[in-house]
């Protein structure tokens, strides 16, 4: 009986629907996302010009509004951009910095951004150095994380910051702090170990190795901040 139901025509019809489903969604939901984020990306890009437009542009169709708004958002960038890389705009950029840093709140919000920043945009490395796994969130357990660089602590011993993202957006996680000992360096690649967190698991590699962790990690620890 069970054998007559799964070859049945209705079981040959649901399975084919059932697969070609699941084919369709696999293509349509990563171009849905990549659309969803461009979308948001320009309606940031444009909301602050599109108000400052609109009096000056009548009553112009949306989408050439929001065309001119992007346009105009792009020459803005570009325009901070050339003035950055002179000797005066430089100085005023380090005035108007040193103005914000003095504000209460905004020093804070700031200064946080701008490090990271710095950190991902730095031509002298990426903000993710390795791949490894740590036993958390408890003992028995590994999780994947990103090693950020190494501090030592109060007794002179090297600790490697270690960033564990969540599933699936890697952009939130936890920062713990651990000796070498406790890290298990991977031959993973930092793009595979991204591709871990943000699909869940489904894309990772078959098989990992471990391996020694980079020399100038583990010679070259930089040494914490001394509070001001």
């Amino acid at each position: 009986m069970k054998t007559d139901t799964a070859n049945s025509p209705l079981a040959h019809i649901g399975k084919h629907l059932r697969t070609r489903l699941m084919s369709g969604l696999l293509v349509l939901i990563p171009l849905a996302i990549t659309l969803f984020i461009l979308n948001l990306f320009f309606a940031s890009l444009t909301s602050f010009v599109r108000p400052l437009l609109r009096p000056w542009l009548g009553d112009l169709n949306d989408y050439v509004l929001t065309a001119i708004s992007l346009a105009t958002t792009v020459a803005t960038i570009y325009f901070v951009g050339l003035v950055t890389t002179h000797i005066v705009g430089r100085q005023i950029i380090h005035w108007g910095e040193r103005l914000l840093l003095k504000l209460p709140i905004v020093k804070t919000i700031y200064s946080s951004s701008k490090q990271v920043v710095d950190t991902v945009s730095s031509s002298t490395g990426t903000a993710f150095q390795a791949v490894a796994f740590v036993q958390f969130p408890h003992t028995g357990s590994l999780a994947i994380g990103f090693i950020t660089g190494t501090l030592l602590d109060p007794q002179g011993q090297t600790l490697f910051r270690v960033f564990v993202a969540t599933t699936p957006n890697p952009t939130s996680g936890f920062l713990i702090f651990l000796p070498q000992e406790k890290i298990q360096f991977t031959d993973i690649s930092v793009e595979d170990g991204i591709k871990m967190i943000v699909s869940g698991g489904m894309l990772s590699p078959k098989q990992y190795r471990v391996v020694a962790p980079l020399s100038e990690m583990a010679d070259s620890p930089q040494p914490a901040a001394k509070p001001e």
